[in-house]
């Protein structure tokens, strides 16, 4: 019985992540487009995109909610249809050569790394993780994307992405886990898939030696992104698995328009459908990653304009740019007109903030030490590497890598707006683009091998390619190790006996219990806990003093109040302050974790109980409960 859970979920991943677009791509004939593993990328990134697209439009029907038995009878038709139509050419979807092969298998390992790592964690880490798992929660149990955070936080929604719940939700349906479980396994099988985009990029535009560097130098030698599971740093990389495989479609689609339209309307019409689906995904999977695309895919625009200009087909590409934009607006309409005016209505606000108090956020959000890159970013020997790897490939005139370097450059520059001291631009903090450098990075890299293999003859590029290849996979087998190890043991708030805690709590406390629990101000005005105290609303329905990470998308009074009990919670940790305040202010009990308090002071059990105000209720070596 053991076995049953993780083999449900294995199969639910492998069905989630590609029936859907096995099915389009098969019934829409787009196989012919691409290479046997291309096939398999971009279905994979299809399917990715379906489920924000299907269910974000599912929002604007009052009267209709999905579930585990719709969803499972959608897959199973999907599979059955693709089953009917490859019936009799099936193995062409398996037929791969050596090298797509061994790309598939450090596909596959990177997979494993991710899954390894987790292996004696079953609970997301640190702060975002929380309104992650009770986000796929909520869509769970509503048969549809939430509108607000109740009953757990009087969070709106409107203006925040929720693309990446309608996979974990559906996961939960279909593999029969708690919320927890069904989203880590769902980051985590993204995180392994972090290398496709680029492998597609390579392998499209330069060569396939290069394909299969970049993705084993993605998923396995750089730490990034395996880092983000100790950050919970899930929406972004769900959005950014699918960035490359989205400008791929697109600017082959708009040099289709340049080069095909109108001689071949059903194929072209076909991607520029196809390509508005994956567009839209990045955007309703993570509202900021679709400002970095927009970038980059802007870039390849301006290159395609250019050589529509010397053919004079400017007017048909102008044509295909125009319907491509539109379809990709219409996709993403459920999600974008109320996110663009919470934004426009947050950055007005901006000026009312204090001066300390914007300088303190800028310390926090905006500024980021030259020692943090090697953190965020990469290690410094593929630091190296890469930007030996970028003047190589300049001084070949590498237009790709040349057009990568350009969307670089437009990243840090986005990230730096804030020096202007005005609101408006600020759509995102370096440490954001920092940690999605892996992906520049990986082109870069595996590039700059395809261009060390172009100036050798033909019986040298084999022997060396050879080379590449053998040192790479062996590279790559060797980083899986550390890969593995990749953790911060100080974030990942909930043990065993937090979890027999939390079932106590349930079965012993009211309803409406108010619990204080260690806490970390990260800004000013952003509490959250540090251990799994932080997670009561989710495991017990019971409340607690600090708030989730979308605390800015609640009322000003909530967040005041949430403000006020973490600020009576840390001066007790600190000082040993009187209890009254905290019972003043609603205080039913206090929890400490097995994990206390990272970032300072803990609250202390011994201390507590000696004060006549609190009555210890829940001990265990590491755990303890106390009532006020």
């Amino acid at each position: 019985m053991a076995l049953l859970t993780p083999l449900r979920g294995a199969i639910a991943l492998i069905a989630v992540f590609t029936l859907p677009g096995l099915f389009l791509l098969t019934f829409g004939d787009g196989w012919k487009d691409w290479a046997a593993l291309q096939r398999w990328i971009v279905a994979i990134a299809v399917s990715i995109a379906f489920y924000p697209i299907l269910f974000y439009w599912v929002r604007l029907v009052p009267w209709l909610t999905l579930g585990p038995y719709k969803m499972a009878g959608l897959l199973l038709a999907f599979g059955l249809a693709v089953a009917w139509k490859q019936r009799r050419d099936w193995r062409s979807l398996f037929t791969l050569t050596g090298l797509e092969w061994l790309a598939v298998s450090a596909i596959a390992m990177t997979v494993f790394t991710r899954f390894w790592t987790v292996r004696d964690l079953p609970y997301p880490a640190w702060s975002d993780s929380l309104h992650h798992t009770l986000l796929t929660h909520l869509t769970a149990i509503q048969g549809r994307l939430p509108t607000t955070m109740e009953p757990y936080f009087p969070v709106l929604l409107d203006e925040y992405h929720l693309g990446l719940y309608s996979i974990s939700a559906t996961v939960e349906w279909l593999a029969q886990v708690p919320a927890h479980t069904a989203l880590l396994w769902t980051a985590q099988a993204l995180n392994g898939l972090c290398g496709i985009g680029v492998y597609l990029v390579l392998d499209r535009k330069m060569g396939r030696v290069g394909a299969l560097v970049g993705t084993v130098v993605v998923g396995l030698l750089s730490h990034q992104p395996a880092y983000y599971v100790n950050w919970g740093r899930f929406t972004q990389l769900s959005s950014q698995v699918v960035l490359l495989v989205a400008l791929v479609v697109a600017w082959e689609t708009i040099t289709l328009w340049r080069q095909a339209w109108p001689a071949q309307r059903y194929a072209v019409l076909w991607r520029t459908a196809v390509a508005a689906g994956l567009c839209a995904a990045v955007f309703l999977l993570h509202f900021r990653v679709a400002v970095f695309y927009l970038s980059l895919l802007g870039l390849t625009w301006v290159w395609e304009l250019w050589k529509a200009r010397s053919e004079a087909r400017q007017g048909w590409l102008m044509l295909g740019t125009v319907l491509l934009a539109a379809a990709g607006l219409l996709l993403v309409l459920p999600a974008a007109w109320a996110a663009v005016r919470a934004f426009l209505v947050q950055q007005a606000g901006v000026s009312s903030v204090t001066a300390a108090t914007a300088q303190v956020v800028r310390e926090g959000y905006y500024e980021f030490p030259w020692e943090s890159v090697p953190i965020l970013a990469a290690r410094e020997w593929l630091l190296v590497v890469a930007v030996l790897c970028v003047i190589l490939s300049l001084l070949r005139r590498n237009g790709l890598v040349g057009l990568t370097l350009l969307w670089t450059s437009s990243l840090y520059l986005m990230a730096n707006t804030y020096h202007l001291g005005i609101g408006f631009p600020n759509l995102t903090n370096l440490g954001a683009v920092l940690i999605m450098f892996y992906l520049p990075i990986g082109i870069a890299i595996g590039a700059a091998v395809e261009e060390v293999l172009t100036v050798l003859g033909a019986r040298r590029r084999e022997t060396v390619a050879r080379a590449f290849t053998a040192l790479i996979v062996f590279a790559g087998f060797v980083a899986s190790h550390l890969r593995v190890a990749d953790i911060e043991p100080h974030r990942y708030f909930v043990t065993v006996e937090d979890a027999a805690a939390m079932r106590w709590i349930a079965d012993n406390t009211d309803e409406d219990a108010l619990f204080a629990v260690n806490t970390y101000f990260w800004l000013p005005h952003h509490p959250h806990g540090t251990d799994a105290g932080y997670w009561i609303p989710y495991f017990t329905g019971r409340d607690m003093t600090a708030a989730v990470m979308l605390l800015s998308f609640t009322p000003p009074d909530y967040q005041a109040s949430v403000v006020r009990l973490s600020e009576a919670e840390e001066e007790l940790a600190a000082d040993g302050a009187s209890l009254e305040e905290l019972r003043s202010l609603g205080v039913d009990y206090i929890y400490i974790g097995a994990k206390g308090d990272f970032s300072g002071p803990s609250l202390d059990a011994a201390e507590l109980s000696a004060d006549t105000d609190a009555k210890l209720v829940y001990r265990t070596p590491h755990v303890a409960i106390l009532e006020l």
